[in-house]
């Protein structure tokens, strides 16, 4: 969540049309420091993410929590239902979320891999995936992926580069691709069925590895069982991350009424829930924030 605010990706997201961000500074009156945070929210998405908080907090700050509230209230303006973030646990702005009302959904950590390509002449067996695939790929998530974790960060199809992996006939793996001038990080979700998970790795990674970037891996605490492979393949871990959420909306449910039923009516059936904003305008709580 401490990332560079200057990056180029952080530069052209105010130029991508399906890409909206609000960015806010605080000048607490008991901090020298003056904060910059930022929210990013992409058209039609559930969810709006935090981009960074410069300069690094090393300590708890009061004056941070009117920050936090007032760019979750401007998430909530850009149509997002929840905003997300990701810190390292240990991290004092870790405490600072939780109090803000944000609630852990999942933990990761970042391995990575050894810059020395693998050996192994295994043909790799991830390929594209097909137009007919998708149901299937939406079946391992939503099979593999806890419900908090899907309520938080539903399925989408079409986020990032994908790779499927087969067998038989039948997907058992899948990995998203994000990639950048820091490197490229893969985010797998692989089936527990799968037997040896160190072999279908080596040949992913030698089909993505570009010159001299580096390639990660991002363990979801649910995938857990994956790190013993990695650290036979000599990855190094990150330190665990925490992944926050926090909901802008709240499902309110209504009791049907219930009515004499009429002969010869058709009724529709109208629906009995419905999302309601959670947040007020912070008003007072926003002073000195720009």
């Amino acid at each position: 969540m401490f990332g560079n605010p200057i990056r180029m990706g952080g530069l052209l997201t105010s130029l991508t049309p399906s890409s909206a961000c609000y960015t806010a500074v605080l000048e607490p009156p008991t901090d020298n420091n003056v904060y910059y945070s930022q929210v990013l929210h992409k058209s039609g998405s559930r969810s709006a993410r935090f981009s960074f908080v410069t300069p690094d907090c090393n300590q708890k700050c009061e004056d941070l929590y009117s920050l936090v509230d007032f760019l979750s209230f401007q998430a909530g303006e850009m149509g997002a239902l929840n905003v997300l973030a990701q810190i390292e646990e240990s991290h004092p702005f870790f405490e600072i979320l939780r109090r803000a009302g944000f609630s852990v959904y999942s933990w990761e950590s970042i391995w990575r891999v050894p810059e020395t390509p693998s050996s192994s002449a295994q043909e790799p067996a991830w390929t594209s995936p097909e137009p007919g695939d998708e149901n299937a790929i939406r079946c391992l998530y939503q099979t593999l992926v806890p419900p908090l974790v899907q309520h938080a960060e539903p399925y989408a199809s079409e986020s990032f580069p994908r790779l499927v992996y087969r067998k038989q006939g039948d997907i058992l793996a899948y990995v998203d691709i994000l990639s950048g001038s820091a490197g490229t990080c893969l985010m797998p979700l692989v089936h527990p069925s799968v037997e040896d998970v160190s072999a279908i790795f080596p040949g992913l990674i030698n089909m993505l590895r570009q010159k001299k970037k580096p390639v990660y891996l991002q363990v979801r605490s649910y995938q857990a069982w994956l790190s013993d492979a990695l650290e036979t393949a000599a990855a190094v871990p990150s330190p665990r991350f925490a992944l926050l959420v926090k909901h802008l909306a709240l499902e309110k449910r209504y009791p049907s009424s219930e009515g004499v039923r009429v002969r010869g009516e058709q009724r529709q059936a109208e629906p009995t829930a419905t999302i309601v904003n959670q947040f007020q305008d912070p008003g007072s709580q926003a002073e000195g924030i720009k």
